[in-house]
């Protein structure tokens, strides 16, 4: 029954995150919450079918009641997983708040159809809105990172983001039209088009697998991805950003250029992956205003997204109500950063930004 359910054992505590609050693993999807120091938190995944599909989810304060101050949804990025949450959920949980946290569409194995198209960006979106129907969410707060990030701002810009989303907070990603317009256009950050190289090799046919598997070893094997096959489902949704024109396609430069402007990684894997010179692809839908309040989390030492250059700070120009901006001395995960200090800065503003947003009772 549990194989059928989709459901994947998943050790806890998570070792690499440096998660104790739990102790042991579960090897079956657990059907009461574990308690550990005063707070209840379900340590495994726990299914979840919203959208024809079945996602493992975990959870946090599921024993607040009455007190229970409010619902926050986390999606994460790219190639992550829901644990990476598990420490910001137990802050939440004292903070009074019930949250959850899935394995999305590509990762959880009970959501990872085989098609290509069953990634388009607007199937992603909708699954935000499922699982918050099937557990009954009716307003709730987002929290997300990375490509997480990308979608949340979809999700926020949409007329049921608008509705439901109390607070939105995103980690590492501008809004998506500030990025955009870094990506392409008369205002591109020729940096971050050099950074973003790697955007036309992830949507490459097969990119999991070509060259030998090298994505596969180099980014999904140590990310906890058994095979190319489902780990291409991850890369997919790099595809279906763009077939939707989320974002814009930087132009394609050549390992000559890249290497000439000092970018000698996008140089390497230019040279390597291959693919030809063009002058990118422009955002086709754009995201739009934000009217929830919102929460833009930078790591200003992140090599990927160059978030605190004016194009990412354009950010503040696309949220019309109650928005903040939080830059801290971190790389491209601002929940695991090297000075302890600075996580725990990020911890406490995305908590605020919760607490501040949530509607007096």
């Amino acid at each position: 029954a549990v194989a059928e359910s989709g459901w994947k054992a998943f050790p806890c505590p998570n070792a690499e995150r440096g998660w104790n609050q739990c102790e042991g693993s579960l090897t079956t999807p657990p059907t009461t919450p574990v308690t550990a120091n005063n707070l209840t938190f379900d340590c495994g995944l726990i299914p979840v079918t919203a959208n024809n599909l079945t996602f493992d989810c975990r959870f946090a304060g599921l024993d607040l009641g009455e007190a229970k101050k409010g619902d926050v949804m986390l999606l994460h990025g790219f190639p992550e997983w829901s644990s990476m949450y598990l420490p910001l959920m137990s802050e939440l949980a004292k903070a009074g708040y019930h949250s959850v946290a899935c394995d999305q569409r590509g990762y959880s194995p009970g959501a990872s159809p085989e098609k290509e198209e069953d990634y388009n960006y607007n199937l992603l979106r909708d699954d935000i809105f499922a699982v918050a129907d099937a557990l009954k969410f009716d307003k709730f707060h987002v929290i997300a990172h990375d490509h997480g990030a990308v979608l949340g701002w979809y999700a926020a810009g949409s007329q049921r983001g608008e509705e439901r989303f109390l607070s939105y907070t995103a980690m590492s990603i501008p809004h998506n039209d500030a990025f955009a317009a870094g990506l392409y256009g008369p205002d591109a950050d020729v940096e971050q088009q050099m950074a973003s190289q790697y955007f036309s090799i992830f949507t490459m046919p097969n990119s999991a697998s070509m060259k030998n598997n090298t994505l596969f070893n180099s980014w999904g094997r140590p990310s906890g991805f058994d095979t190319s096959s489902h780990f291409q489902k991850a890369l997919w949704w790099y595809n279906g950003a763009f077939d939707v024109g989320v974002l814009s396609m930087p132009p394609s430069y050549s390992a000559d250029y890249l290497r000439a402007q000092g970018a000698n990684a996008s140089a390497d894997q230019r040279e390597y992956f291959g693919g030809d010179e063009n002058d990118g692809l422009p955002q086709k839908v754009a995201t739009g205003q934000i009217s929830m309040p919102t929460l833009y989390v930078c790591g200003t030492d992140d090599t990927f997204i160059l978030c605190d250059h004016e194009f990412a700070r354009n950010t503040k120009n696309f949220c019309t109500k109650d928005y903040q901006h939080l830059p801290v001395a971190c790389g491209h995960n601002p929940l695991a950063c090297d000075d302890p200090t600075s996580t725990d800065k990020v911890v406490a503003g995305v908590i605020n930004r919760v607490v501040t947003a949530t509607p007096a009772k």
